[in-house]
């Protein structure tokens, strides 16, 4: 009985961490609508460099338009604004002050 009690239990826990384990992965991320050139809804989050880095599965191409509630976050390899983006694109994404890499670190430096 208590090897079944046992397994029951680890059974209940693995359910348990993998129903929270969505939520623990999007910690961090938000989402904002942000106006061309390339405007649209993207989740974002600021790594610790603080750059600010855009939900991807590819670490090129930013999901846009697609909410984080869409987003398996577990897939993620973010596209991060500065030296990676200019490697990937040409451009840091700080030189159009209207960008979504300059305007994400301008408001997340006011939150």
């Amino acid at each position: 009985m208590w090897k079944l009690r046992t397994h029951c239990g680890i059974a209940a826990l693995a359910i348990l961490v993998g129903a929270n384990a969505p939520a623990a992965a999007q910690a961090g991320w938000r989402a904002a609508n942000f106006p061309p050139p390339n405007g649209g809804v993207v989740v974002f989050t600021i790594m610790s460099s603080g750059n600010p880095a855009c939900a991807s599965y590819n670490g090129r191409d930013c999901l846009w338009g697609v909410s984080s509630n869409q987003i398996q976050f577990n897939r993620v390899q973010p596209l991060v604004c500065g030296a990676r983006h200019r490697a990937v694109w040409g451009v840091t994404g700080y030189e159009n002050p209207r960008h979504w890499c300059n305007l994400a670190k301008r408001v997340t430096n006011f939150d």
